[in-house]
């Protein structure tokens, strides 16, 4: 692993070369090596760093906000909560995933995945040893392949092993980059169900590491984590479809729910926001802080239909918010 004063020579020298490409094109003849954190001292376990500027004031603001959702703490929260309300069964858990059985122990699967990426919670690194072998290109890579691409407006983000140099890496698309983080929730506009009112970036960041070639495989698992699909065929994305997937009264699948990196990413952050904004830090009474569960995803329709009615901010109805709760 290069240390983080090295990685700017290597930006450098590729954008020199650029006389008659764009920088991009030259970056993909000439993909440089992955690097720590370039703009300070990286953290324990922080993910890897690649195709990034740090002389140019947008890659910058990039790099904080990558380096800040595992150095502030916010993937470690979200995932840990995730994996506390699986330890319990508490209700975030069962939104989203089965109780165990005979043939199937579903809890101990989500707990190992959620372990690989949390770390251990007395340990001063901020994230799992696995997250440091994570790679974050800023070049939308996958782009030329046919493959994932940000040219597709539904797109936050992919996780795609890279043709030319064969590395497993996650690309964040332009409309991941807004994404609030999990301080900045406004308690008092969510509903009493989670919804995309309290999307992140580390809701993002955790969906596209449980992508990992080396998470699933690693674990009870023993498969891949992908973008499951709803019985009406469009992807399982976002509360409604997540929890669609496992409702008895929607698509019944309790199976696909393990291989869904969405389940992981909004479990978890229910169990968190819950945690914030309910106020009560005594045992697990935070985990009841959503009183239902989401709506019936509507069939057929892409899944960023429910976008408009998740996040219609008419709070003049108390059934609509939790407005007596907030930060």
């Amino acid at each position: 692993m290069f240390s983080s004063k090295f990685f700017p020579i290597a930006v450098i020298v590729a954008v020199a070369h650029a006389n008659t490409a764009s920088n991009s094109q030259v970056l993909r003849r000439h993909p440089p090596t992955p690097s720590t954190y370039p703009l300070g001292n990286a953290c324990g376990n922080e993910w890897r760093y690649l195709n990034f500027n740090p002389s140019d004031k947008t890659d910058r603001k990039r790099l904080r906000k990558l380096h800040e959702v595992i150095c502030d703490g916010e993937l470690h929260k979200i995932a840990s909560y995730g994996r506390k309300s699986a330890k319990g069964t508490l209700a975030p858990y069962k939104r989203y995933f089965p109780q165990s059985d005979d043939k199937n122990d579903f809890q101990a699967q989500v707990i190992e995945v959620l372990d690989l990426i949390a770390g251990s919670d007395s340990s001063h690194e901020m994230a799992g040893d696995i997250v440091r072998t994570f790679v974050v290109d800023n070049v939308d890579f996958d782009k030329d392949e046919n493959g994932a691409s940000c040219d597709d407006e539904a797109v936050q983000a992919y996780t795609e092993i890279d043709n030319l140099d064969h590395r497993e890496k996650i690309h964040f698309c332009n409309n991941s980059w807004k994404k609030l983080k999990a301080a900045d929730v406004k308690c008092s506009s969510l509903k009493h169900y989670p919804s995309r009112r309290m999307e992140t970036f580390s809701l993002i960041v955790l969906h596209e590491m449980t992508h990992y070639s080396s998470v699933g495989p690693k674990t009870s698992l023993g498969r891949e984590i992908v973008d499951e699909e709803n019985k009406d065929g469009k992807d399982a994305y976002y509360p409604r479809r997540v929890h669609g997937l496992l409702a008895k009264d929607q698509d019944d699948r309790p199976e696909k729910t393990v291989t869904n990196a969405d389940s992981y990413a909004w479990m978890s952050l229910d169990a968190w926001i819950s945690h914030l904004c309910s106020g009560s830090w005594i045992d697990n009474q935070w985990a009841s802080y959503f009183t239902q569960n989401p709506p019936a995803y509507e069939r057929g329709s892409s899944e960023t239909s429910d976008l408009d009615s998740d996040l219609d901010l008419d709070l003049s109805s108390d059934s609509d918010s939790n407005s007596d709760s907030g930060l």
